[in-house]
């Protein structure tokens, strides 16, 4: 079964579209090329931000990681991962991977996405329920995000990835895009408003696995709450 990918964005409730793209499974990332070493390990830990979360499993939270990086240093991880991955699974440069890397060029020290129990369980509950009916989309996304829309979220979006297992394919795979012409998904990744997520991996019926990561964008401004 060819993994699916499907976006959708929406601000203050609009309609969105919903895109579906069939790709060839990639090889998972292997050990011969080795990315890490370029990263500061200090920046790595600060990055991973959603290390202590009892909400998300190991993959789950490596997702958050390498989107966060991608949006922190945007050159570097073209260099590192994007350059490793393309190499590790034999893909050739072509308008897409052309386009990424010119897009990560531009991007620089993005705020970090900060997993949110709310988004959390939104996407649980949307991969869990795709998964057992074998279904692709964003079904009921406005029934899902109305009583989180104004507060705390004035914007939010969703990926749904479907056929990887990995972070590093789900992540890659969004980011690259191939065969969407908005590119909603990578926008949705590297949108500067966004600075919360919740991701979730579940079994899906005819996919083996599905992935979806929801974003959101809410004010952190601690300036107008009282101290005490």
């Amino acid at each position: 079964m060819k993994p699916v990918r499907c976006m959708l964005s929406k601000l203050e409730m609009m309609p969105g579209i919903c895109l579906i793209l069939i790709l060839v499974l990639p090889l998972p990332l292997v050990a011969q090329s080795n990315p890490w070493p370029a990263w500061d390990a200090d920046v790595v830990t600060a990055l991973n931000t959603a290390a202590d979360s009892e909400y998300l499993n190991e993959e789950e939270k490596k997702v958050i990681l390498f989107m966060n990086m991608a949006r922190h240093d945007g050159p570097l991880f073209a260099k590192t991962f994007l350059t490793a991955y393309m190499q590790e699974n034999q893909l050739e440069r072509n308008s897409y991977t052309k386009s990424l890397q010119k897009d990560l060029k531009k991007i620089n020290e993005l705020v970090a996405l900060i997993p949110e129990e709310d988004l959390i369980a939104i996407a649980q509950g949307h991969a869990q329920k795709s998964g057992e009916k074998g279904t692709t989309g964003h079904s009921d996304f406005k029934k899902r995000f109305e009583p989180y829309m104004g507060k705390p979220y004035n914007h939010v979006g969703e990926n749904c990835s479907y056929g990887y297992e990995q972070a590093i394919d789900i992540v890659i795979s969004l980011l690259i895009d191939e065969g969407i012409k908005s590119l909603g998904h990578r926008n949705n990744i590297l949108a500067p408003a966004f600075n919360s997520i919740g991701v979730a991996i579940r079994p899906h019926k005819n996919y083996r696995t599905n992935c979806v990561m929801d974003f959101g964008s809410m004010d952190r401004s601690a300036m107008n709450e009282l101290p005490y």
